[in-house]
């Protein structure tokens, strides 16, 4: 009997030892963590100052979440409901291009550990040297009727600005941006508007004309449509020096002096087009079409133009566009007689080399029909992109063009969105890469657009970047150091 009692006393001490057991080390179920499948938490996300990011995610038998890493001046928080991390840039900083990693520590229940790690590039736009030749800008001309112009840009690496003038001055440029030029390390933009439209609506910005550093981005010096009132729509813009600014509009040239603010016309050159003008040996070319092409050349010496008649050998009516050569001489982009041209005139001894092409380059506002590359030319009809391999010999007929002109690609079969080229091309001197503009129409469409950069010695069918969604209406690319 005595060890029956026994026996039962000591299961029930075993039982007893074994609960308590349970209640100090209960059992808990596994970590259970999801984060937004929306989220690439791979790759590298770009940070402005003062930009954040939100992380959503879901869990259970969660006991922590911390994070470490966090750089000086950057903040990590969880929302009230627990169910996202959001990481905020430093609203002000002295660097850029500096690469973070952040990593978030969940701890569950049953002691388990996950890491998480989340890549940021932080981008600071007002720490950043513009004046790389490397470096891409895409003037944008923004919506008439409601919106200032903008400067999207791209750095060297890749990277998107998306209004890089306004992330510096945090003021903005003038309403139809159309044009801009560099000159001893300033830069230059014209705008057809400025702070006041056609229609007398007004913009709060920075006028028809701004200065700015070139390598900080950073405003000098700006005029109001007021200032240069005497200006029609202006859409193009080159300078020799402050006191030589010469800007185009519907009469024909004018120069304007930035110190003085004296703006005077250019006589003889009433009629000059909607064309780039060429700025070479510290002189200015523009064109004039009429019974006979002629080029417009405009010194520092005198407010006037000196003509320079195309020799009668060239079958051109009509001149589309001109850009320089490497050796000197200048491109042009013509039509005469139903058949279309792209030439190369020298000034030294007015003799010209035509070859034909097989269609009408697109043109746009910007004056530009289409951009070099040593004596490689590209162009573009409708959204598909051409090549010729221009042969200088002059033996050769016009009709020889035809036999070297290759399409490229198609731009649209690439993407469906890419309905319409706007505003033409662009080759990067110092890379040699080459920009093009698409957008998926006019009205409403105008926000679904691309800048693609392609390789013009690679794969024409997969462009090396291709940045969607940035552009308002671009004016064209324009590249530092290249004026």
């Amino acid at each position: 009997m005595t060890k029956k009692i026994l026996s039962i006393v000591a299961l029930f001490i075993a039982l007893l030892l074994s609960a308590c057991t349970n209640n100090d080390e209960p059992k808990y179920g596994d970590l259970v963590l999801e984060w937004d499948s929306s989220l690439n938490l791979t790759s590298t996300q770009i940070m402005m100052p003062q930009e954040s990011r939100t992380y959503g995610f879901k869990a259970e038998n969660v006991k922590s979440v911390t994070w470490e890493n966090v750089p000086e001046g950057w903040t990590v928080s969880m929302s009230e409901d627990n169910s996202s991390i959001s990481v905020t840039a430093p609203a002000e900083s002295s660097v850029s291009g500096i690469t973070y990693t952040i990593i978030i520590v969940v701890e569950g229940l049953n002691g388990e550990i996950r890491k998480q790690e989340l890549l940021f590039l932080f981008v600071n736009p007002k720490a950043i040297a513009y004046d790389d030749p490397k470096g891409i800008f895409v003037l944008n001309e923004g919506n008439m009727t409601t919106e200032n112009g903008s400067l999207t840009y791209i750095t060297p690496d890749g990277f998107v600005i998306d209004d890089a003038y306004k992330a510096v001055n945090g003021t903005e440029l003038g309403n139809v941006c159309q044009d801009m030029a560099f000159d001893n390390g300033k830069i230059y933009i014209i705008s057809q508007n400025g702070d006041e439209n056609p229609v007398g609506t007004t913009f709060e910005n920075d006028g028809m004309l701004v200065v700015l550093d070139a390598k900080t981005l950073k405003k000098e010096k700006s005029f109001s449509k007021s200032e240069l009132s005497v200006l029609d729509w202006p859409t193009h813009i080159a300078v020799l020096d402050e006191s030589h600014v010469y800007i185009r509009d519907n009469k024909g040239v004018y120069r304007f002096d930035v110190n003085t603010k004296e703006l005077k016309f250019i006589e003889g050159s009433e009629g000059a087009p909607k064309s780039k003008f060429v700025v070479m040996n510290k002189k200015v070319y523009t064109i004039i079409d009429g019974y006979i092409s002629k080029l417009l050349e405009i010194t520092a010496d005198e407010d006037i133009v000196n003509k320079k008649t195309l020799p009668y050998s060239a079958p051109y009516k009509e001149i589309y566009s001109i850009g320089k050569s490497d050796d000197g001489k200048i491109w042009l982009s013509a039509f005469g007689f139903g058949k279309y041209y792209i030439g190369k005139y020298s000034l030294e001894d007015n003799t010209i080399v035509s070859r034909q092409i097989s269609i009408m380059p697109s043109l746009g506002a910007s004056g530009v029909s289409f951009v070099t590359k040593g004596n490689d030319i590209y162009y573009a009809s409708g959204t598909t992109i051409y090549t010729l391999k221009f042969d200088e010999n002059p033996e050769l007929g016009d009709e020889s063009g035809l036999e070297a002109e290759t399409v490229l690609c198609d731009l649209n079969s690439l993407d469906s969105n890419a309905k319409e080229l706007y505003n033409g091309l662009g080759i990067n001197p110092a890379t040699g890469m080459l920009y093009v503009n698409t957008i998926k129409g006019v009205g409403p469409f105008y926000t679904t657009n691309s800048i693609w950069e392609f390789n013009i010695n690679g794969d024409w069918t997969t462009p090396q970047n291709k940045f969607d969604n940035y552009t308002n209406f671009p004016a064209g690319f324009f590249f530092a150091n290249n004026n």
